[in-house]
């Protein structure tokens, strides 16, 4: 009796082709919508994405749109030369940071690097970078984070900057996180843009060595005295001069700059006005910060070279006088 093949019905029968052409691909079994986002699978994609994320990738340059806030005063080109020699030489050594376009597949937008950006444009190579999805808010605190650990912006950047993020509607949070200052400093920022139109900023630079207390005490000034900062130092500024002495030349231009001492001088000071018997005016005396001073009128300036010869006895009898009203008091 014939032996029953007990795999028939499992071992799939033999096609014709089969063995002139090899086995046919199996087609992928399609996987259930619950794993696809939840589960081992979506873990796998999760730590495929952050490993992307934290990979440095060779980016198009033509494929990257420098959008959002600037940060930097000044035009890119100032310091892009010698940032491209560099590369150059040494290739990019720092990563930027991108972010995928919102709206364009395939594009994507600059967080951070815009001069290491600038500089590869020219180079016709691939720019090296990390690819992350960012919201706008944290896009804003990477790209400030990032600058101020490479090179801290001056106050008049920041101040700038949080002007910009302020007017595009982030919260006070985020600017201060942004930009690493507290409530009270982003106050200076906001009297100082108040003070100066930003042409005005920007024409003098970033004046790195000039703090905050400076330009605030500034805008006070400017301010109070409801001076037109646009019509200061109408001539241009020197060839050459930096940022720092742009600022100094701006402040000597300052109208009424020279009373500024000198008002300074007068805080505190009493004046008291003398008539002489007749009614006509004697003088002014003066008291500031315990300096007295007697200025005669017109008419009554040899009473002054009198007084300055007989000083000794007169001011002793007035000394004599004071005494004796003190002791009285007491």
């Amino acid at each position: 009796m014939a032996r029953k093949n007990m795999f028939e019905g499992i071992t799939p029968a033999a096609r014709p082709d089969e063995d002139a052409k090899g086995p046919l691909p199996r087609p992928a079994a399609k996987m259930p919508e619950v794993f696809q986002s939840a589960g081992p699978i979506a873990a796998i994609r999760n730590d495929l994405r952050s490993v992307s994320s934290r990979s440095v990738q060779d980016i198009d340059p033509d494929l990257i749109e420098d959008t959002g806030l600037k940060d930097r005063m000044g035009a890119l080109d100032e310091d892009v030369a010698d940032l491209r020699e560099s590369i150059t030489r040494h290739g990019q050594q720092v990563p930027i940071l991108l972010r995928p376009h919102p709206k364009l597949s395939g594009r994507y937008q600059v967080v951070y690097g815009r001069r290491r950006l600038a500089a590869i444009r020219g180079l016709g190579t691939p720019v090296k970078a990390l690819i992350r999805t960012l919201s706008d808010e944290e896009a804003v605190l990477a790209q400030g984070q990032e600058n101020n650990v490479r090179k801290d912006p001056s106050f008049i950047e920041k101040a700038l900057f949080a002007g910009d993020l302020e007017e595009a509607g982030y919260d006070a949070r985020v600017v201060q996180d942004a930009l690493n200052v507290n409530r009270s400093h982003t106050s200076h920022m906001r009297k100082v843009r108040e003070a100066f139109p930003r042409e005005v900023l920007e024409r003098i630079g970033a004046a790195p060595s000039i703090g905050w207390k400076r330009w605030y005490e500034l805008a006070v000034t400017v301010l109070e005295r409801k001076i037109n900062v646009l019509s200061v130092h109408p001539d241009p500024f020197l060839d050459g001069s930096t940022s720092d002495e742009r600022f100094a030349a701006w402040i000597k231009a300052l109208p009424l700059a020279e009373t500024t001492k000198q008002e300074r001088a007068e805080k505190g000071k009493s004046t008291l006005k003398i008539k002489a018997q007749d009614g006509s005016a004697l003088g002014e005396i003066d008291l500031t910060r315990g300096t007295l001073g007697f200025r005669p009128s017109a008419r009554h300036r040899d009473f002054a070279s009198w007084l300055h010869t007989n000083a000794d006895p007169v001011f002793r009898r007035l000394h004599e006088e004071f005494l004796s009203q003190s002791a009285k008091k007491d």
